[in-house]
């Protein structure tokens, strides 16, 4: 049975025409969990660097992750009063935060459909958390009235890349080397979820499989649901275990702050996927840093000291 399971859900995603309201709840669910490894990764490194600037003993990991999650949820209330402005402007029912300040948490928390991810309620707790009460959560209902299945899953999309803009822009502040530490945190999430899929698909056991095939193949699982490289094309040689794979811009690339820099670090999560399958992941190029209309990446076998698993100590807390 969960054999025949995978099957499906493989073909599902090669066609990549998954409903819209099952798009929703993917990335809606697909956004909590990156919040959720955002605060993994980011505990221990935040509590080494405040320990060291007060000379404070390091805190155990529970008050880590708590800490993590509080500089996070303050940290993307940017990034949310921003993406409601510009649902606002689409949509004339949404009232002014002046009027209601409560509307811009209420609608968020349901885009994100937290009720089914309580455990991801943090996000929300420095706009005052989630809805709370029959009333509160009639209300939210009212407010992503408008916005059906496929302008949730738009909406969602977008959010991957504005966070990752605002945490390049903040996180400096508060973490030395934060760019490197949210890449190494994007490798290692790849390296679990190529191991995830590799498992769902029973990947291992094909005979004669080529390996590049099989990553484009799970790259293309995360991709189809973020839009990123919306259309795409590529091609693989599997006596020499290389591929390509091309596509048009991510829809976060017209966003304010986006740069060249961001694809390299989301580029960080194809890499780890790739590792899996004992391939090297690079940007050959990337319309923010070389221009035109498309981005292209290429794949060829890792070198044999490169083979070794990493540790995953980018997500310990």
């Amino acid at each position: 049975m969960v054999r025949f399971v995978g099957h499906a859900i493989r073909h599902l995603y090669r066609r990549e025409r998954w409903p819209a309201p099952l798009r929703r709840l993917l990335v809606a669910e697909g956004m909590c969990e990156f919040y959720r490894t955002l605060a993994r990764g980011l505990a221990r490194p935040l509590a080494l660097a405040r320990a060291g600037a007060d000379g404070a003993a390091e805190p155990d990991g529970r008050a880590r992750r708590a800490a993590a999650e509080e500089l996070l949820s303050q940290l993307s209330v940017r990034m949310f009063a921003r993406r409601y402005a510009i649902l606002r402007r689409e949509h004339a029912s949404l009232p002014a935060l002046e009027d209601e300040p409560r509307a811009l948490a209420l609608l968020m928390s349901q885009l994100y459909l937290v009720d089914l991810a309580p455990r991801s309620a943090w996000i929300f707790a420095a706009l005052g958390g989630p809805a709370r009460g029959l009333g509160e959560r009639w209300r939210a209902r009212q407010l992503g009235a408008p916005l059906d299945a496929e302008a949730c899953w738009r909406e969602l999309t977008v959010h991957l890349g504005e966070v990752l803009v605002v945490l390049t822009q903040e996180l400096p502040a508060h973490l030395p080397h934060a760019r490197r530490v949210l890449g190494d945190i994007c490798f290692v999430s790849g390296q679990r979820y190529a191991g995830h899929f590799r498992r769902l698909f029973a990947l291992a056991g094909e005979r004669g499989a080529d390996p590049a095939a099989l990553a484009i193949e799970v790259l293309r699982t995360s991709e189809y649901l973020y839009r990123v490289n919306p259309e795409h094309w590529g091609g693989t040689d599997a006596a020499a275990r290389t591929g390509y794979l091309e596509g048009t811009a991510c829809p976060w690339y017209t966003e304010p702050g986006w740069e060249a820099g961001h694809c390299g670090i989301f580029g960080r999560f194809q890499a780890g996927v790739c590792a899996e399958f004992g391939l090297g992941y690079a940007l050959t190029s990337t319309i923010p840093k070389h221009g035109g209309a498309t981005c292209r990446v290429d794949l060829k076998p890792l070198p044999a000291e490169r083979l070794r698993r990493p540790k995953a100590a980018a997500l310990s807390t």
